[in-house]
């Protein structure tokens, strides 16, 4: 089979499939990228007991906070992951199982055959009887299939910055610079630095748009700056473009889709991780499965794969970020409120999609306060149940 993309969802399955499959791993970057940090549900490192010695640090809460000081404490434990050894860690067990990896190498054609598919990259012709897509939303068999359709995108742009003192991790902090809610998190390592960045939701993707100058702004002179110490000029930096979609389709004949192209909602990287730590075991063995049997067409694929989370999951949380590209910053001071006055643990179900139907009566009776009509959540989450309902 072949693997197209060398991030972390391309790499987990890589490790899982190399072991008894011939694979190809193809990552277009001549380097693998290590240009994001990820925080993720405690439940998720110890699913993966392997992995966990990637954990770099954990939290015992993190704030959001609104532009006018508001603040909401979420408590709970917080893994946040060291992505160079996590990548190494991974990129170890795929080549020790002896997959071919070629960095440099971008997938350019695909064609479609009975029995096989074959690809294109640097001039090679690869053929595979599986490709698995783990090349996120800008994948060029995504884009041309309409396999996603794109609502939004989340910019980013950061860097890891110097700490002169203790600070709390900042989940989203709202700072008001220009017409558009700008959002800014900071999540303390270690090593006595801190992942910085900042997030600006839009409908739309402006390749021009630039967030150095707000990022500077904030940690050089807002009140971020009396802790954060930004003078390291080798820093690793951090961006990305993540999109806020729904998937329409997880397979096409010999293809089909992992990770960030292969979500229903890609934003949340805290829930993106989390959901593929919990199933690309399962994912993988679906797939072996697959092969096997040879039943590789799209709707054999789509019979196989592993639901990721929920369907009310996949419909709250699509409606509740779609919902966050149109915010303004009343919208999200409201929203603060009530994470201020929901308990923590039902805060957490729902940022991580561990949200199940049977609840105890207590947790049943929070969760219908915290979705009211009236409420900024509750408006979402009927959203949500509305169109899942139209769908059937």
């Amino acid at each position: 089979m072949i693997v197209a993309g060398a991030g972390v969802a391309g790499l987990l399955l890589a490790s899982r499939l190399s072991a008894d499959h011939s694979l190809v791993l193809l990552e277009r970057q001549k380097v693998v990228p290590r240009n994001k940090y990820w925080l993720t549900s405690a439940g998720s490192v110890e699913a993966t007991p392997d992995l966990s010695g990637s954990v770099a640090v954990e939290y015992d809460r993190f704030d959001f906070v609104a532009s006018d000081g508001s603040r909401a404490c979420v408590a709970g434990r917080y893994p946040v992951w060291d992505t160079d050894r996590l990548i190494a860690t991974l990129m170890e067990t795929v080549r020790a199982n002896g997959a071919e990896v070629l960095p440099g190498h971008r997938l350019y054609a695909v064609r479609q055959e009975r029995d096989s598919v074959r690809i294109r990259a640097e001039g090679r012709e690869i053929q595979a009887r599986l490709l698995i897509d783990c090349m996120g939303y800008a994948s060029p068999i995504v884009q041309t299939s309409g396999a996603v359709r794109i609502d939004g995108y989340y910019i980013l742009h950061g860097r890891e910055v110097g700490l002169r003192g203790d600070t709390p991790p900042i989940a989203l902090d709202n700072v008001i610079l220009s017409g558009s809610p700008t959002y800014f998190e900071l999540f303390p390592t270690e090593r006595g630095t801190a992942h910085a960045t900042v997030i600006r939701p839009s409908r739309r993707h402006r390749p021009g748009v630039s967030l150095s100058a707000d990022f500077n702004y904030i940690v050089r002179r807002s009140h971020y700056a009396e802790v954060v110490d930004d003078t390291d000029g080798e820093a690793r930096s951090y961006g990305g473009i993540i999109p806020v979609g729904r998937l329409r389709t997880p397979a096409l004949d010999r293809i089909v889709f992992y990770g960030e192209a292969g979500q229903c909602n890609p934003a949340a990287s805290a829930t993106g991780l989390t959901r593929m730590l919990l199933t690309y075991r399962e994912f993988a063995r679906a797939v072996s499965s697959a092969l096997r049997t040879d039943q590789l067409s799209r709707r054999q694929l789509i019979r196989r794969m592993p639901n990721a989370m929920s369907p009310f999951n996949r419909a709250f949380q699509l409606a509740l970020f779609r919902s966050l590209l149109d915010y303004d910053s009343n919208d999200f001071s409201r929203f603060v409120v009530e994470l201020s006055r929901a308990p923590s643990d039902l805060i957490n179900d729902l940022i991580f999609a561990d949200y199940q139907m049977s609840l105890h009566p207590a947790r049943i009776e929070a969760l219908a306060r915290l979705l009211r009509p009236d409420t900024i959540l509750g408006r979402h989450a009927v959203r949500a149940i509305l169109n899942r309902a139209l769908r059937r």
